[in-house]
């Protein structure tokens, strides 16, 4: 693996490794941090937790995530998300297939998130964030899709993203 992509707002740090078409990316979660619920047109997550305990948002409901559970496997379409609040660190690991492009979306998610452009849940702190925010969710949205905010409002947003 190589250099973590740290997310101070998620309370996350990332290290990707390339495994042709797809990638092995593993995500420390400290406490109180989370991934917002989210969901993949066209990617495959199979999700493990190698050491701590966090909490998944799966099947439409939020459910414990320990090593003893195994492998979840997130298909394209199904709305996932994770937080931590067991008072400790969390290491979790997750194969992903094609990787497409989510590594460029967590590093840009995360450098947005040290410049300060957002806050908790993807809120944007001022206009800079507001335009960042149209611009990445626009880009982005035929791999990741958020869920908050609503579809109808980053369609909205659109017109905020700079140009070229």
């Amino acid at each position: 693996m190589g250099n973590a992509t740290v997310d101070p707002v998620h309370g996350t740090r990332y290290e990707f490794e390339r495994q042709g078409e797809d990638m092995l990316v593993d995500t420390w979660m400290e406490a109180g941090g989370g991934l917002p619920k989210h969901y993949h047109p066209k990617q495959t997550e199979t999700w493990w937790v190698v050491s701590g305990e966090v909490t998944v948002h799966f099947d439409g409901e939020w459910k414990p995530f320990t090593p003893e559970t195994g492998k979840v496997e997130v298909t394209p379409g199904v709305v996932h998300g994770f937080k931590n609040e067991s008072g400790a660190e969390a290491h979790l690991r997750c194969e992903v297939r094609p990787a497409l492009s989510l590594e460029e979306f967590l590093t840009e998610s995360s450098r947005a998130a040290q410049e300060g452009l957002f806050m908790k849940g993807g809120i944007p702190k001022s206009f800079k964030g507001a335009r960042w925010a149209a611009g990445f969710l626009a880009r982005h949205e035929d791999e990741t899709v958020m869920t908050f905010p609503p579809r109808f409002m980053q369609k909205a947003m659109k017109p905020l993203a700079p140009k070229g």
